[in-house]
């Protein structure tokens, strides 16, 4: 059971939902972990501001977008590695 809900883009609103839509822009989806930061835009825009921050670093795109599920399979986190609706159908 989940301890913190999440935030359904549809049904956001204000802050929540302007953050939500510009993670609907860049990733083409919204993915559980955003719409659980969304609970506190606070912590999603700061969220999304270090994700900036890093994306100016040295690693390629490539690298960088494996290093967080290579991170769940090392935490074993089996919400992290769960599918999506978009990736279950690839």
């Amino acid at each position: 059971m989940s301890r913190l809900s999440t935030i359904d883009p549809e049904a956001a609103t204000g802050k929540q939902r302007d953050l939500l839509d510009a993670v609907q822009k860049q990733l083409g989806r919204v993915p559980n972990m955003f719409r659980t930061m969304a609970q506190s835009p606070a912590v999603l825009e700061g969220y999304l501001a270090l994700s900036r921050a890093l994306a100016g670093g040295r690693l390629d795109a490539r690298c960088g977008s494996n290093s967080p599920s290579r991170t769940a399979q090392a935490n074993e986190c089996t919400y992290c590695l769960s599918p999506t609706p978009r990736s279950a159908s690839r």
